[in-house]
């Protein structure tokens, strides 16, 4: 991900999002495993439906819009709305458990 022009990051993540409201609806999330416990050889983020108490730590920033999520290499994050912002967990590498899919 973090090779990809910003450009390219910002559409990527503005699909991802756009198709987890549409599927889930306020309570969406979508996330991006680590390097080291992916098993696909392509990149993708999973969508879900955000599950309930997963938002435990404080290890976020909050960021109004796509393109404000950081490029990241190695590791992998989670995003989900919090009011009409959204909240990006960082430093995971299993990212994916925090969604209902």
């Amino acid at each position: 991900m973090a090779d990809m022009t910003p450009a390219e990051r910002t559409a990527l993540w503005t699909a991802a999002i756009q198709k987890s409201k549409e599927v889930w609806g306020p309570e969406w999330g979508v996330a991006y495993n680590g390097a080291e416990v992916r098993t696909q050889c392509h990149l993708h983020i999973h969508i879900g439906k955000l599950l309930k108490g997963v938002e435990l730590d404080r290890n976020f920033i909050m960021v109004s819009k796509p393109s404000q999520i950081p490029a990241i290499r190695g590791e992998g994050l989670w995003v989900h709305p919090v009011g009409n912002r959204m909240h990006v967990h960082l430093h995971e590498q299993r990212a994916e458990p925090v969604l209902m899919r």
